[in-house]
């Protein structure tokens, strides 16, 4: 093992030698003595995110059940066409992003790039289509106030929306510190985190899908 250089006690005034660290090579800024730590609370973090926003999402649902057994107003919601190849693109964007993840973990980093970028460009044209989906909605007269089952359904799109458009966010920032050659150990962190919610998202986006389709 080569041996950390070292100031000698004729260069410091006869004091005891003091070590210089040298900095960790590789890939990225990342100088953190507790990578383990850190990695552990990031994953624990985005699973206490991910458990709120079921908790958000379950609320309404319940809200839906219960609304749509009051009264004889509540009328079927149509499902948009757009919205089923728009949900394969969303598993498709999911896969590109876990084969990434496992290329980065193989020291492939070209294969990575490549993969992470096409898993992002899918979840920007998810979020696309979810925009052409309300616009057609909008288009045929069906809007947020027409009937209690379209309000449900914008609101629950919306949220996920939401959530997707911050996780595209975080995909972008990854890809981003990836072509600068920024991915050190806190950064590929990032992948693994991102790599999760974006799975949670297309988790509840199925779930979503059958409740339009069989209850909403």
């Amino acid at each position: 093992m080569e041996r950390a250089p070292t100031i000698t006690e004729s260069d410091h005034g006869g004091l005891p030698p003091i070590p210089i660290d040298l900095p960790p090579g590789g890939d990225g800024d990342d100088h953190s003595n507790d990578r383990g730590g850190d990695r552990k609370t990031s994953l624990i973090g985005i699973f206490i995110l991910m458990l709120a926003s079921s908790m958000t999402f379950l609320a309404l649902v319940s809200a839906l059940v219960v609304r749509r057994g009051l009264g004889n107003d509540w009328q079927q919601m149509p499902v948009p066409w757009i919205l089923y190849p728009n949900t394969a693109i969303l598993l498709a964007s999911s896969v590109a992003l876990d084969i990434a993840r496992r290329r980065l973990n193989q020291g492939r980093r070209a294969d990575f790039n490549g993969w992470w970028s096409a898993g992002t460009v899918l979840g920007l044209a998810f979020l696309a289509g979810q925009s052409i989906a309300w616009w057609h909605l909008r288009a045929r007269g069906i809007l947020l106030t027409t009937n209690p089952s379209h309000s449900f359904f914008y609101v629950l799109t919306w949220v996920h929306a939401a959530h997707a458009i911050g996780g595209v966010l975080a995909l972008l920032y990854v890809g981003w510190q990836a072509f600068r050659y920024r991915l050190g150990p806190s950064k590929r962190t990032a992948v693994a985190v991102s790599t999760v919610f974006w799975h949670f998202l297309d988790g509840l986006w199925i779930c979503l899908m059958l409740l339009f389709l069989f209850a909403g």
